[in-house]
């Protein structure tokens, strides 16, 4: 499991270059010992992911079965765990990053605990919120996301902000299908919240 001192480290880095700071990079273990131990803040973040679902689904009607729901979840995390950092390999190949690859999905994985924090905080806070205040909670948490991963790739990859937003997007728009997919299968209802 990961240390405390790992843990500290991995975080405050990432917050860093989240915020734009590139010294953020030396806080984060960018060996290739790192990069996989990286990928076991998956494991540290499950807890909040459960419990923001556990919040979503609370709200909507499905047709799928508790188990299936589960099963669908639980491989949507895995899928969107990996999905980016595999297409952003091949793009680190082509566009002759690799060098800079393992810092940048190091980075990328510990700013998910930041990132899961707040946005357990904005699911909560929008229990309590009217529902179009909770919306625009949720699109400027979003603009934010999208600012702070742009930040993150920006530093780690050495990029210009249109490559590092175009990734950026890249990323959302992963999530996005895989959510898309993921209420297909367990038949969210339309319009169900």
């Amino acid at each position: 499991m990961l240390s405390r001192t790992e843990i500290a480290h991995g975080v405050s880095g990432a917050w860093r270059l989240m915020w734009g700071d590139g010294g953020g990079l030396y806080m984060l273990d960018r060996t290739r010992e790192g990069f996989w131990r990286s990928f076991r803040v998956m494991l540290l973040v499950a807890p909040l992911q459960v419990l923001c679902l556990m919040i979503v689904y609370d709200r909507v009607q499905t047709i799928a079965a508790d188990s299936t729901i589960v099963l669908i979840e639980a491989l949507r995390y895995l899928i969107e765990w990996t999905a980016f950092p595999v297409i952003l390999l091949e793009i680190a190949r082509l566009a002759g990053w690799r060098g800079r690859y393992i810092g940048a999905v190091v980075a990328l994985n510990w700013a998910s605990v930041p990132v899961i924090i707040f946005s357990t905080l904005r699911l909560a806070i929008g229990e309590v919120l009217p529902s179009g205040l909770g919306s625009a909670l949720g699109l400027m948490l979003m603009g934010l996301f999208i600012y702070w991963l742009t930040r993150i790739l920006r530093e780690a990859l050495a990029l210009g902000f249109g490559q590092a937003f175009a990734l950026a997007l890249l990323n959302l728009w992963i999530s996005i299908t895989l959510e898309i997919v993921v209420d297909g299968i367990v038949g969210r209802l339309p319009g169900a919240t």
